[in-house]
């Protein structure tokens, strides 16, 4: 097994951070500024990346690996969906300063960049035309849950 070089993985996150729909409008210097910002961590099978309710204190992006969506229906859970490799989730509670609307598990060894909250929001929230398409996009969202639940 060989380890991909450093600047093959980040050639790798710059084209994935690019191709996110509220990041494209990034300039190159704001883009080095957020990548300078992430941090990376590993979790394994059946860890809480998220738990639903708690507070929104970070964005993440899958490295590597596969993660379960779920949220609390009745007395159980119910999963909405996967995500993986490329895919990012825990944008939607920092937009809001709502609490998380679904618990995220690790499905098997997972690798995740992370932006906490107070780089989310003054790299992300402070650009007019990131925070117009994370509105819109909380929006959606917030629809697509509410449906979810009934």
């Amino acid at each position: 097994m060989s380890i991909e070089p450093t600047s093959a993985i980040f050639k790798h996150l710059r084209r994935v951070l690019q191709q996110t729909y509220f990041l494209q409008f990034l300039t190159s210097k704001e883009l080095d500024k957020l990548m300078g910002e992430l941090r990376a961590i590993r979790v394994f099978k059946g860890f809480e990346i998220v738990k639903q309710g708690d507070p929104g204190d970070a964005f993440y992006l899958i490295a590597s690996g596969r993660v379960s969506v779920w949220v609390n229906k009745g007395k159980g859970r119910v999963r909405v969906t996967g995500l993986a490799t490329d895919d990012y989730f825990g944008e939607m509670a920092l937009i809001s300063n709502a609490p998380r609307n679904a618990t995220v598990v690790a499905d098997g060894l997972t690798e995740l960049f992370i932006l906490d909250k107070y780089h989310f929001q003054n790299l992300l929230m402070k650009n007019p035309a990131i925070a117009e398409k994370l509105k819109k996009a909380h929006a959606l969202r917030d629809e697509v849950n509410s449906r979810l639940a009934e």
